[in-house]
């Protein structure tokens, strides 16, 4: 086990203490590009443009920052200042519903609707922006709002009463942006390279070019992903997968520590995708990301506070202990804010908000018809009471790691049991406890616990490599070996390896003719697909064939309800799984074929079965 001395580690704020116990989260990259520039010189060059004869770079740079605040899809205009004979400095073009909703950045309709954007740096800005909206009104195209952007300071109360006055006599939205805002979305929200770039202020420090590999590698993982997304017809019958690439996409950025904007823009599309298209699991894991996102990387407590009880009550009613984690991972968050007073419990609701999740995990528990669900959620209060213990009464942290040691002994008969999940917590665990004898039990209890798991799946992979390379004919031999194989593999982080050693295990029993053993390993082994894909939000492809091979030996045994269960779950992965054209099309043939020999099945029968089946 890995000693942390808790003592040594930076809790000045959530993200440094993260960094140093988890370093491996976050980049990888020591020399990047940083641009610098104050507030009052942005401010003194916003004031000055027009001394210097800057208008069109004025327009440029406002373009480029609308772009990245408004919305993306912005035309570029050319010719005289004050938008030409276009009567708009730039303007949007439409975009398909699909490229809209994988927008990072904007307002809802910035790609079916058009809007027009003025842009000025006059000093008379309220007359400006009177004759702009005029003359864009007088185009009669159909505007649907007029952005003006300023880059002089606008009083609140004078900018409000010209965009309600405005709005109202043209029948236009009008919405006046104007110094503030532009100091704003470049100075707190760090896009302080588009001043750089296109302003020509501030400084570019160190190479943009020496990544580390970790993110060398992230890097190109977002960028592919990106270039899907731009791609309207990439998920073209794929909305789950879609869901799940869009949340992939906002922890690698986050992993990369790109400007928090831009990775919460990220987010903001995982969960609406997630929520449009997802399963549960997927809404579940975009939001719960967003949450864990702005404690561990932008040190946003306030986050935390505003949605936490918004998820607690998508999640406390389940009866899915993988679910509660979640919500007992962010319970751990108040419990780090507290210790670290960051937060008090009073503003953490913290013993209202502890009793509803010990409730929840208490009527898990006491279900005995699901006894992994049952031990997860042991495990779950076990770390709720170490964490009482450790904020009020230390000397309880012994009856914990009693607690736990127990779970670890009852684990060793429970296969879907996460054996990684209890390596992690005692490992952290190692940073308070001391040299409690109890503690040190619960160490020795795990090591040959895991050790166990680890020695089995080793011998169990050498029985299943040897089964791989006999021959169906020889399906006693492979039934000797994957018998003893499977059972060591039903671990659930070997889960891959079982479903390997099951289908084999299937084919084998169907060669030796015995079909309903064959069909009782086709039902575990699509049961331990549907929980990995419960778990990973995507069905693996291994799901066609096996219930392809299920249709099968429900024809050899006449079953027909097995049969049209069979024909109905393919059907709707069909309509579902990220398959390219030609997996498509040979599940089609596959699903024609089974047409055909359900029919055969009925015409070479005589009355007799035909009333059984019926």
């Amino acid at each position: 086990m890995k000693n942390i001395d808790i003592s040594k580690i930076n809790i000045s704020s959530p993200s440094e203490f993260m960094k140093e116990l988890r370093p491996e989260y976050y980049s990888d990259t020591k020399d990047r590009t940083i641009y610098s520039l104050k507030k009052e010189l942005l401010e003194y060059h916003l004031e000055s443009l027009t001394k210097r004869n800057e208008t069109h770079e004025f327009e440029v740079f406002c373009r480029k920052l609308c772009e990245r605040t408004i919305c993306p899809n912005l035309r570029s205009h050319t010719g005289p200042d004050g938008g030409g004979d276009s009567k708009v400095d730039t303007e949007t073009f439409p975009v398909s519903d699909e490229i809209e909703n994988s927008f990072l950045v904007g307002h809802v309709g910035a790609g079916r609707e058009r809007w027009a954007f003025a842009i000025s740096a006059k000093e008379n800005w309220k007359s400006k922006v009177r004759d702009d909206v005029a003359k864009i009104s007088e185009t009669e195209r159909n505007y649907k709002k007029i952005f003006f952007i300023t880059s002089r300071f606008a009083r609140d109360k004078d900018r409000a009463n010209i965009e309600d006055t405005l709005s109202k006599e043209y029948g236009i939205p009008v919405i006046i942006h104007d110094r503030s805002w532009i100091v704003k979305e470049i100075i707190e929200n760090d896009r302080k390279d588009i001043a750089y770039q296109y302003l020509g202020i501030g400084e570019e420090n160190l190479d943009p070019f020496n990544l580390g590999p970790e993110d060398y590698s992230r890097s190109r993982q977002l960028a592919d992903i990106e270039r899907d997304f731009d791609d309207p017809n990439a998920f073209q019958g794929m909305k789950r997968q879609r869901a799940t690439e869009a949340l992939i996409a906002a922890k690698l950025s986050r992993n990369l520590e790109r400007p928090r904007v831009e990775t919460e823009g990220r987010f903001a599309r995982a969960t609406r995708f997630a929520e449009a298209d997802g399963t549960d699991r997927q809404k579940l894991e975009a939001q719960y990301e967003q949450i864990w996102t702005a404690f561990w990387w932008f040190d946003d407590l306030q986050f935390l506070l505003d949605n936490y009880e918004l998820f607690e009550s998508r999640v406390i009613d389940s009866a899915h202990t993988s679910d509660l984690e979640f919500l007992c991972n962010l319970h751990q968050l108040l419990v780090n804010s507290i210790l670290h007073k960051q937060l008090t419990m009073e503003a953490c609701k913290f013993e209202e908000r502890q009793t509803r999740i010990t409730n929840a995990l208490e009527r898990l528990i006491d279900d005995p018809r699901r006894p992994n669900n049952s031990l997860s959620a042991k495990f779950l209060l076990l770390l709720i009471k170490m964490n009482q213990a450790f904020m009020s009464d230390r000397k309880k942290l012994t009856d914990v790691w009693n607690g736990l040691t127990d779970i670890v002994i009852t684990a060793d008969g429970l296969s879907e049991f996460r054996a990684g999940r209890l390596k992690r917590m005692v490992e952290v665990a190692g940073m308070i406890a001391g040299n409690d004898p109890a503690y040190n039990r619960l160490v020795d209890k795990t090591a040959e616990f895991i050790s166990k798991r680890e020695s089995d799946v080793s011998g169990a992979l050498i029985l299943l490599e040897r089964a791989k390379q006999l021959k169906l004919k020889d399906n006693f031999q492979i039934l000797r070996l994957l018998g003893q194989a499977t059972i060591k593999l039903s671990k659930a982080e070997h889960r891959d390896y079982q479903i390997d050693a099951l289908w084999l295990l299937m084919l084998a029993y169907r060669s030796a003719g015995l079909l309903w053993v064959a069909r009782s390993t086709c039902v575990t082994l699509a049961a331990s697909i549907v929980v990995e894909g419960e778990e990973d939000s995507e069905i693996p492809a291994i799901f066609l064939p096996t219930m392809k091979m299920w249709a099968w030996i429900a024809i050899e045994q006449q079953n027909i309800p097995d049969f049209l269960h069979a024909i109905q779950l393919m059907n709707g992965a069909l309509a579902t799984l990220p398959l390219t054209e030609e997996s498509k099309a040979k599940v089609s043939e596959d699903l024609f074929e089974l047409e055909i020999a359900i029919g055969c099945l009925f015409l070479n029968c005589n009355s007799s079965p035909l009333h059984e089946m019926a």
